[in-house]
């Protein structure tokens, strides 16, 4: 897997309207665990299946809503750190800073996301 693929991957599935092209999105991107954490989830999330509802809830509350991957994706030493351009149509866009850990493969371990860019 390429570097930010896994990333790619774990962000497109936001946007997917399928829930089968979703799980096939984050199976693909995830390790053998996983915990994720932003600003507008309740709690932390600490399995791939929860995740998946999450982002199906988030699906159907936000219709025709992506997420796409801002390039480049910094990586060092199993850490990466990207920042994401959300759209949620009619020229509403946001954009956020994630911090992922990596396995020894590239999948996600665990993703923290922040609003905005963080300091610039």
């Amino acid at each position: 897997m390429s570097d930010s693929q896994a990333l790619n991957d774990f962000f497109a599935a936001w946007g997917e309207t399928d829930a089968g092209d979703r799980a096939r999105l984050i199976a693909s991107a995830t390790g053998d665990s996983f915990h994720y954490a932003d600003p507008h989830a309740p709690a932390a999330i600490k399995s791939v299946e929860a995740f998946l509802e999450y982002i199906a809830q988030f699906n159907q509350n936000m219709p025709g809503a992506s997420a796409t991957v801002i390039e480049p994706v910094d990586i060092h030493h199993g850490h990466a750190r990207c920042n994401v351009r959300w759209n949620f149509g009619a020229g509403k866009q946001m954009v956020g800073q994630y911090f992922a850990g990596l396995d020894d493969a590239g999948r996600i371990t665990s993703v923290v996301g922040f609003p905005g860019k963080g300091a610039e």
